[in-house]
């Protein structure tokens, strides 16, 4: 789990406990604890199961073997059984992706189960999932199960998957609406594609990247110009990417800037099964641009 998340699991418990009315209150409240934050960091927390089991999982993505990653994470679930994220984790080590998708499935499963019970599947909260802090967990697995079901090949399965996230999650704050993108131009959903686009009104290289393919599978050619030339603009590095056989022996990536060589590679990768399955768009590449 991330520091953030930590911190904020604790502000919620603190303020649960004053039980506070006013929203002027509740924002000294947390004016106070953020500056008690930064100087002291998180002082007397309350072992609970759930924050012991989240500190042993915290040491299973540290590991520095997959045994004792998975040790740790079902230690996590012997102290906190509804630990989805620990859940998702041991998911994730499966290496075939049948039986990954069936232990996500479970995971998800269990997750829904403990939404519903506390209310957060009611109508007020659907669209502000994630900003909800105890969603977290069951988008998080969610969204592997759309990486998985891509592996398989199961796009359809996948493109409903993330249809739905996006309306749990109207903002996307995990970047479901790449995924989509890719999968809506793969199995050529042109008008989707165009909607999407203008749903976010994003100029993003992983929005304009998958933009331009569309376009050229569409015989647009002038349009998925226009799209590589405002690739070029917001990170020229994508379009350098292409053809690189480099790339694949790079180390991967987890944090990067816009427009910088380490967006450009997770970009790159992101859309490869798409590239893959269309080799002349290299040479229409190379054409118009170099």
């Amino acid at each position: 789990m991330k520091e953030t998340e930590k911190i904020l699991k604790q502000l919620n418990k603190h303020l649960e406990k004053l039980n506070l009315e006013t929203e002027e209150e509740i924002n000294k409240e947390i004016e106070k604890f953020i500056d008690s934050y930064n100087e002291k960091g998180l002082e007397n927390v309350e072992e609970t199961p759930e924050y012991k089991s989240d500190e042993l999982l915290e040491e299973a993505y540290e590991a520095e073997t997959e045994k004792e990653a998975r040790k740790l994470a079902k230690k996590a679930l012997e102290v906190y059984p509804d630990n989805i994220d620990a859940q998702t984790f041991l998911a994730n080590m499966e290496e075939n992706p049948m039986n990954k998708l069936k232990k996500l499935d479970w995971a998800i499963e269990k997750a829904r189960k403990i939404l519903e019970d506390k209310g957060f599947f009611e109508e007020e909260n659907i669209g502000d999932f994630w900003v909800i802090l105890e969603t977290r967990p069951y988008m998080r697995a969610r969204n592997f199960k759309v990486e998985t079901l891509m592996i398989l090949g199961r796009y359809r399965e996948a493109i409903k998957e993330c249809e739905e996230l996006l309306k749990l999650c109207e903002n996307d704050n995990i970047g479901i609406r790449y995924k989509l993108m890719g999968l809506y131009c793969f199995l050529e959903e042109f008008d989707k594609c165009e909607k999407l686009f203008k749903k976010y009104k994003e100029d993003s290289a992983f929005m304009l990247f998958p933009m331009s393919i569309m376009y050229y599978k569409k015989g647009d050619y002038k349009k998925s110009v226009k799209m590589l030339e405002r690739l070029d603009d917001v990170n020229p590095y994508v379009i350098n990417c292409i053809g690189d056989e480099e790339i694949f022996s790079s180390e991967p990536v987890e944090y990067y800037a816009q427009g910088s060589e380490e967006e450009a590679q997770l970009v790159f990768l992101e859309f490869f099964y798409i590239f893959a399955s269309l080799p002349s768009f290299l040479d229409f590449v190379l054409i118009k641009m170099r």
